[in-house]
C-alpha cells in the first residue's frame, strides 16, 4: 500500500490556524500554548521553528512574537505591529499617502484624467500660431520661481539667473513652460496668444483639481484629507497653476 502523501508546510500551517484558533479571542494562535509545535513535530519529526521563520519571510503567513513563542496568522490577519504602527504615523505626520489612499489617487487619475495630462504650452497653442510667430527665451537650466518682490521676475532659487518678463502673463508663461534641464523656451510674440494660453492652461488646472477634490471627498467624507489627495493628484500630474 502507498505511504500516503503528507501535507505541504503551507497546507498544515493554514489548516493548523484555522482549526486551533478561537476566533472570539483571536485570529490566530500561539505555537505553543495551542499544541501546534508538538503536532508538527509528530507529523514531520522536525522542528518548526525554521518553517514557520522562511514561510513567514515569503508572505505565507505572518508571526508576531510573545510570550514563550510566536503567535501566527493567516496573511493578512495578523495585528499591526509597533513597527507598522510607526511607519503609518509617520507617514501621516509627513503627509505621505498610505497604501490604501494611493490606490484611491491612482483610481481618481484613471477618472478624471485617463488619457494622461495635458502640456504647456503645446497643447494650449496647437492651432493658435505658427512656429516663425514664435521667439526664443534663454533661461537656466535649474529651478525657476516668481520673485517673491515682483509680479514679473523671473529667478532661480540662488538668484544667479534672473529674467524680467514683458508682463505677468509672460512671466506666467515662462514658469509653467520651464522644464528641469532645458535652456531655452520658445513663446509667442503675439501677446494676445500668450495670454490665451496661459488663462486655458490655468482654468484647465482648476477643472482638474475640482474634480479631484469632488472625488475624494466623496470617497473619504474628509475635507482635510480630500484637499491632501488633490494636493498629491496635482504633483502626479504636474499641474503648475
Amino acid at each position: 500500500m502507498a505511504k500516503k502523501k503528507k501535507l505541504s508546510y503551507e497546507d498544515f500551517y493554514k489548516r493548523s490556524i484555522l482549526k486551533l484558533r478561537n476566533v472570539s479571542k483571536s485570529s490566530g494562535i500561539h505555537c505553543v500554548f495551542s499544541g501546534f509545535n508538538e503536532a508538527f513535530r509528530e507529523y514531520y519529526g522536525e522542528d518548526p521553528v525554521k518553517v514557520t521563520q522562511e514561510l513567514a519571510s515569503k508572505g505565507k503567513i505572518e508571526i508576531r512574537p510573545v510570550k514563550r513563542g510566536v503567535m501566527i496568522y493567516l496573511p493578512g490577519e495578523a495585528p499591526k505591529s509597533r513597527a507598522d504602527v510607526g511607519r503609518t504615523a509617520l507617514s501621516k505626520i509627513l503627509n505621505e499617502p498610505s497604501e490604501h489612499e494611493q490606490a484611491l489617487v491612482e483610481k481618481v487619475l484613471s477618472e478624471v484624467s485617463p488619457e494622461g495630462t495635458k502640456k504647456f504650452p503645446e497643447d494650449f497653442l496647437r492651432g493658435c500660431v505658427e512656429d516663425e510667430d514664435m521667439r526664443k527665451i534663454m533661461v537656466s537650466g535649474t529651478q525657476l520661481q516668481l520673485d517673491p518682490n515682483s509680479q514679473t521676475m523671473i529667478v532661480s532659487p540662488k538668484r544667479h539667473f534672473r529674467y524680467k518678463a514683458k508682463n505677468r502673463p509672460e512671466a506666467k508663461y515662462v514658469i509653467y513652460a520651464h522644464r528641469i534641464g532645458e535652456k531655452k523656451i520658445t513663446i509667442p510674440n503675439d501677446n494676445k496668444a500668450v495670454f490665451k494660453a496661459v488663462t486655458s492652461y490655468e482654468k484647465y488646472c482648476r477643472h482638474i483639481k475640482d474634480q479631484c477634490f469632488a472625488l475624494f471627498l466623496k470617497h473619504t467624507n474628509d475635507e482635510e484629507m480630500a484637499e491632501l489627495l488633490t494636493k498629491e493628484t496635482g504633483q502626479k500630474l504636474d499641474l503648475r497653476a
